[in-house]
């Protein structure tokens, strides 16, 4: 290997080491408390190479759910091979489901409340959101390609993702469960509307 493959191997090492800390930080403690520092240490990896391949929390946190994000929609769409549309709609929103349940994706409520006030971390937050809701909606196309066909399947996604998401985020509040649909219900609505 070259002295330039063996850098971009390097390099690609530790940005990998990197988003995994991130990614199981952000799962165990939430954004507030997972640090740069906390996060070069569990990767293995000075503090000058963390700030050198992420110069702040934001764009280190925005890298890590990305690249949960993208795990999560490459093997979804490993998934969605086999069975009818109907049941691969299904399991393309029950995997939804579970994703938005997994403890890192806790944070994208964070970052949404902190997008309030915060213009960087809006940015970051709404280009993440926007880039992973049109990968599902172009995983959810190729699944299901005769749904996908028909007028109103892009807003029947959007808005199945929509809520999949905030009960996710509501049902983390003790008490909340009767307020919020179910995964049948935001399947039922779903097929309803490709239907």
């Amino acid at each position: 290997m070259t002295t330039t493959g063996s850098r971009s191997a390097q390099r690609a090492a530790t940005i990998d080491a990197l988003l995994d800390a991130t990614i199981d930080s952000l799962g165990r403690v939430g954004f507030a408390a997972t640090t740069t520092r906390g996060v070069a240490r569990a990767a293995g990896v000075s503090q000058g190479a963390q700030q050198h391949h992420f110069p702040t929390k934001a764009a280190l946190v925005d890298a890590a759910i990305n690249r949960a994000a993208q795990r999560l929609l490459d093997e979804v769409a490993v998934r969605l091979t086999a069975g009818t549309e109907r049941e691969r709609a299904r399991m393309l929103l029950q995997h939804l489901w579970d994703a938005y349940h997994l403890p890192v994706f806790a944070v994208v409520a964070e970052l949404v409340s902190l997008g309030r006030t915060d213009p960087d971390t809006a940015a970051k937050t709404a280009a993440t959101l926007t880039a992973v809701t049109d990968g599902v909606v172009a995983t959810a196309s190729e699944a299901l390609p005769t749904y996908a066909s028909r007028p109103g399947f892009r807003p029947a996604v959007l808005l199945a993702v929509a809520a999949i998401r905030d009960t996710a985020a509501v049902d983390r509040v003790p008490g909340t469960q009767a307020a919020l649909p179910t995964l049948d219900d935001v399947v039922e609505a779903f097929l309803r509307a490709v239907d």
